[in-house]
């Protein structure tokens, strides 16, 4: 109320001095155009302004009202193109799907700027296209799809290092997964893509470099990483036993040393080790580092090949084994390697012994081939012939 009050007073102030100025003086007020004239008072001059401000006013409320009506068209139309996207979009996945590629890639990446997810247009008309065999195509699209949505630089990469694994394209799949890995270095997914492309590049020192980061980043089963290691360290020691070194045998050595424990006291690195080494006629130093490892790792074909080989000195060899034998007393394997190091040493009472007891436990080929050799060197040659045909069973 005292609001209301106020503004009446005011208007009637302002209503007095205006009259009081007009009556002062009414004033004067001359436009003129070419050939045209006005005259006014300089009070009607204001308020046709005044008049003049107003319509302008309601012009440009006009304006805005029909921009508004403009606003809700384009509205409209862009919901039908959204509304055409969905449809399309829908279209060209199940084409994909049915292998209808050139007429995926038409709807799906026609659509695409209009789609609620342009992503995924992008990369399955990019699938499309790669089936066609249209490379360059699928190059663009996957650059289209890098840059329709922030952040989708990860996703589009997968699919790209996809395609290429595919396409034979190891080389570029790598140099991609590299790129990848320098922004996600810990992102399973890229990881394991890696691990692929490694082993199909045969690239063993890369990944054998990798593996420390599969254990801390990647959820792999314990199985599954183990037998991974396991063939990397295999395929390290081919790769040292097939190199152009000049002691090829110190360099197996050192590959087998810096491998990790649990791989070094694996039955088949440890096996294929032994024998690399046999190949090289390096029995000392293949006995010697197989009965350091039989303190921790035990199978029958470590013993066939601790009984084979000629080490340094048989006596030790023959008394690790005989202390073995303690252990293990009903281990024909190794019984064989007791009677083949007990005819080295021409103990053939031993031997024989040796052989007999094994023969007992297990009719093994390679038993009945010794004790035949046996009892050849003592003159049996009826029960050597015996032994032979059944080592040959």
């Amino acid at each position: 109320m005292k609001r209301w009050l106020a503004f009446l007073l005011l208007t009637l102030a302002a209503g007095l001095v205006a009259g009081s100025w007009v009556s002062l003086d009414s004033g004067y007020v001359l436009l003129s155009w070419h050939t045209y004239t006005m005259e006014t008072t300089v009070w009607s001059f204001a308020i046709l302004v005044l008049i003049f401000m107003a319509l302008l006013y309601l012009l440009v409320r006009l304006s805005l009202l029909l921009l508004g009506s403009d606003l809700r068209f384009n509205e409209w139309r862009r919901q039908r193109r959204v509304q055409r996207a969905r449809r399309m979009t829908t279209r060209g996945l199940l084409n994909l799907a049915q292998g209808q590629w050139r007429t995926a890639e038409r709807q799906l990446s026609s659509v695409a700027e209009d789609a609620d997810t342009p992503l995924i247009n992008y990369l399955a008309a990019a699938r499309a296209a790669y089936e066609q065999g249209k490379h360059d195509t699928t190059d663009e699209l996957l650059n289209a799809a890098s840059q329709s949505t922030k952040g989708s630089e990860l996703a589009v990469g997968i699919s790209h290092v996809q395609l290429l694994q595919s396409r034979g394209q190891l080389e570029q799949a790598l140099a991609v997964l590299l790129k990848l890995r320098t922004k996600h270095p810990k992102h399973a997914y890229v990881l394991k893509l890696l691990v692929k492309t490694y082993q199909e590049l045969e690239d063993w020192v890369a990944l054998n470099e990798l593996l420390p980061v599969l254990r801390k980043a990647t959820k792999i089963p314990a199985e599954e990483l183990k037998a991974l290691e396991e063939k990397v360290q295999l395929q390290l020691l081919e790769r040292a036993a097939k190199a152009h070194h000049d002691d090829i045998a110190a360099e197996l050595k050192k590959v087998y040393q810096e491998m990790p424990r649990h791989c070094r006291y694996s039955a088949s690195i440890l096996l294929r080790y032994v024998e690399l080494l046999a190949d090289l006629g390096k029995d000392i130093l293949a006995e010697a580092e197989l009965r350091n490892a039989l303190k921790n790792v035990w199978h029958d074909d470590l013993i066939h090949w601790f009984g084979r080989l000629k080490g340094e000195d048989t006596n030790k060899q023959r008394l690790f084994a005989e202390q073995c034998l303690k252990e293990r007393p009903n281990d024909p394997e190794l019984l064989l390697a007791l009677g083949r190091l007990a005819m080295r040493q021409h103990d053939l009472e031993k031997a024989r012994e040796y052989l007999q007891t094994g023969l007992r436990i297990k009719g093994l080929p390679d038993l009945h081939a010794e004790m035949a050799q046996v009892l050849l060197q003592e003159g049996d040659k009826t029960g050597a012939c015996k032994h032979f045909q059944l080592a040959l069973r």
